[in-house]
This record gives structure tokens, C-alpha cells and sequence, in this order.
């Protein structure tokens, strides 16, 4: 598998196959450009996911918003993608040398598909994708949001390896063995699991005046439409997966209702604080072989500074998050974020951000645990357009959205 068949292959994972850590907090164009953090900043478009305290907490000329996005993050931190390229790469030069009659290759040729195979060891892959809708309205000290969401959560690991060849006897499988299971689709498979989430919310906000300072409580009632797929198939012989949804491979899970609850509350003029409590009312589904899907109640912090010329967030997960996949294998997937941002106003016709993440959660690799950097801008055109890019070593992402606001 070349490079370009390599980035295709991922890019076809992050479509077809959808993505894995639990579905996100938000995931907008201005938010991911500030690192994420929105708790305490969301827009009246955005406040529907990141906090529904904050729709009544607007510029006082905003009130009506509507947005529409796409954005997907793949990541393949310890580059499990990169050893099955090795691995068919070498399964390559085993078929030239074959044809050649060249036993030296040939065997060279299943040591280093033995040793691919080994480096995939407790590796996984993942992408995120999400299309988001919302309209917003707000009033006096009223505000309501009507959303739709579809998060697309998926994963990758390999299952079934080869014997690991060991020349010492009773130490491990003979080279015979060896060929035979690694040039077999028996064996080395990439399982590939996932959930398609899609959210249905309506959002209400209310604001109140204590001790002279603005409150505002929110709630989103919301219905979510669960749907799971998985898809296996040999490294040996896998270039692409887009056939992962084809009926066969897809299974319903049910329906899920809960609630969301905000909060925001102004400190003073340009301080403020938020919280959003997401799956007040908890749920689990069954997908077979004592494996269960579950939601569980969730929690974020956090804290903003703004004003005419500036914002600067910092929110954190106050929970960690599982993956949104029952299977063991993906339990290193979670997250936990801390994360900052900042965003730049330039007249209300451009605004510049910049942001960073970290994901303190633990049990996960040191490439997961990196500082992600991200970036956005926004642009007021008559319409809104909103662009964001995120990026750290084995991982990137970006998203794109448009809409209007008056």
C-alpha cells in the first residue's frame, strides 16, 4: 500500500467507517479552532451542544442563528496504518520472490510480515465524523434552539494474529507454520466497529438576575437513533472498506432519550462560567456476546474572559469519557480534555482563533496524550463561514460550517 493509497485507505475509514472516542461534547467550526472549549463562549447556533445555559447569553443584536457543518478527525496514533502498509509491502516482495524463484527473499519476505503483524500489538485507529444543524432564537431573557446532530463513531484494531516464529523449539510456531497463517485470510484480520448517533434536541434557556449578576439555566430534552455496523476483513488482502455499510454489516441498536442541563453564570462583566451536564438519564444497549453499549451522565467545565476585541476559554471535562463502542479492545480510546483557546475580533467582520487540547485521561498512549493544536477563522459575509483545522502527531481533523445570524 503507497502513500497515497495509505492516506485514501484512512480517509475511506473516516467516511465509511466513522469514528470512536465518545461522541463529543461540540463539534463546530469556532470551537475547535479555540482548542474545543466552548462551555462558556457558545454562540446561539453552537449553545445547543456545548452548553444550553448560554443561548440567552448573546450579543444583544443576535437573535436569530442558524447554522449548518461537516467536520471529520481521523487519528491513528501509534500509526497501526503505517504497519499494514509494512506488512503488504512485504507481502509484495514474498510474491516477486516467489515468481523469481529466490528463496533467501522469500523467507526474508515472511519475517517482516511476522514482524508487521507484531508491531500492531494493542494499536487501534479512529476517525470522528459529524454533520450538525441548529437554529436558534433568543428573546429578552428567553432562548430556544431546535438541533440536529448525526456523529458517526467507528474503530480499527487487528485480531486474530499470526503465531510469532521462534527458531528454538517448543518456543513458538516453525517458519512452516509462520507462512502458512500469514498468507492466510484466516488470520490477521482489521475489525472494524462502530456507531452512527444521530441527535435529535430541542434547547430552552432562561435567565435570572442573583445578587445582581446574570444566571441562566438551560435544558436540552433530546431523542437519539442508534444504529452499529461491523465489518472484518484479512490485511492481506483489504485496500479498502468501502463496502462497511453495506446492509450486511449493519445492525439497529433502539432509541435512547435523556436530557442535557446547562449552566452559565457572569462573575462580572467579562467573566464567566459554564457547565453542561450531558445524559441526565442513563441507558445501555446489548450488542451481543456480554458486550453492552453504554451512556453515561457526563460533565464540563468551563470559564471564559471576553470582550469587544477578545475571548480566551479554558474547559474540562470533569469526567472521562468512554468510547462510544462496546468492545474491550477500544477501552483506551477515551478521553478526557483540558482544553484552551482564544479568539481574536477584527471589527466583526473577521475573527482569528487559536487553541490547544489535551487528553489527561489515563490508560491511553503517550501519541493519544499529546497536545493537539488547532486553528480556525471566521468570516461575517453577509452569511457566516467558518473555517477550523486541528493537528498533532498521528492525528488531524478539520471542520467546516456556514450559516446566518441577525
Amino acid at each position: 500500500m503507497n502513500l497515497k493509497n495509505k492516506l485514501a485507505f484512512l480517509t475511506t475509514l473516516a467516511v465509511f467507517s466513522q469514528s470512536v472516542s465518545a461522541v463529543p461534547f461540540t463539534f463546530d467550526g469556532r470551537s475547535l479552532g479555540m482548542g474545543g472549549a466552548s462551555t462558556a463562549t457558545a454562540d446561539l447556533a453552537t449553545a445547543a451542544w456545548a452548553n444550553p445555559a448560554m443561548l440567552t447569553n448573546q450579543r444583544p443584536n443576535d437573535d436569530f442563528a442558524l447554522l449548518v457543518g461537516f467536520g471529520v478527525f481521523a487519528r491513528d496514533n501509534d500509526d497501526l496504518l503505517g504497519d499494514i502498509q509494512d506488512f503488504q509491502a512485504a507481502d509484495d516482495r514474498r510474491i516477486a520472490a516467489q515468481n523469481a524463484n529466490d528463496i533467501p527473499a522469500y523467507g526474508q519476505a515472511i519475517i517482516d510480515m511476522a514482524g508487521a503483524v507484531s508491531n500492531t500489538a494493542e494499536k487501534d485507529m479512529a476517525a470522528d465524523v459529524s454533520g450538525v444543524l441548529a437554529l436558534g432564537i433568543a428573546f429578552d431573557s428567553f432562548a430556544m434552539a431546535l438541533s440536529v446532530r448525526s456523529d458517526a463513531i467507528g474503530a480499527g484494531t487487528l485480531s486474530d494474529p499470526s503465531c510469532t516464529y521462534d527458531p528454538t523449539p517448543g518456543s513458538g510456531c516453525t517458519l512452516i507454520e509462520l507462512e502458512q497463517q500469514v498468507t492466510s485470510t484466516a488470520y490477521n484480520k482489521l475489525n472494524i466497529e462502530g456507531v452512527v448517533a444521530t441527535e435529535f434536541g430541542a434547547s430552552f434557556a432562561k435567565s435570572f438576575e442573583l445578587y445582581e449578576r446574570k444566571v441562566s439555566v438551560g435544558i436540552k430534552p433530546k431523542i437519539v437513533d442508534l444504529k452499529g455496523f461491523g465489518y472484518t476483513e484479512a490485511i492481506l488482502s483489504i485496500d479498502s472498506v468501502s463496502n462497511v455499510l453495506d446492509k450486511e454489516n449493519q445492525y439497529t441498536l433502539g432509541t435512547f432519550t435523556s436530557m442535557d442541563l446547562g449552566l452559565a453564570a457572569e462573575l462580572t462583566r467579562s467573566i464567566r462560567l459554564g457547565l453542561n451536564i450531558r445524559n441526565l438519564i442513563t441507558d445501555e444497549f446489548d450488542v451481543g456476546n456480554g458486550q453492552k453499549l453504554n451512556f453515561d451522565t457526563t460533565a464540563r467545565l468551563g470559564a471564559a474572559y471576553h470582550n469587544r476585541l477578545m475571548t480566551l476559554a479554558i474547559d474540562y471535562d470533569l469526567t472521562a469519557n468512554k468510547p462510544l463502542l462496546a468492545n474491550p479492545n477500544f477501552a483506551d480510546l477515551k478521553t478526557q480534555y483540558l482544553m484552551a483557546g482564544a479568539e481574536f475580533n477584527a471589527f466583526d467582520f473577521v475573527q482569528l482563533r487559536v487553541g490547544a487540547s489535551k487528553n489527561v485521561a489515563s490508560g491511553i498512549s503517550d501519541n493519544a496524550a499529546a497536545p493537539t493544536l488547532s486553528a480556525g477563522l471566521g468570516f461575517w459575509l453577509g452569511f457566516n463561514l467558518d473555517i477550523a483545522a486541528t493537528y498533532r502527531s498521528g492525528a488531524v481533523g478539520g471542520f467546516l460550517q456556514t450559516g446566518f445570524r441577525f
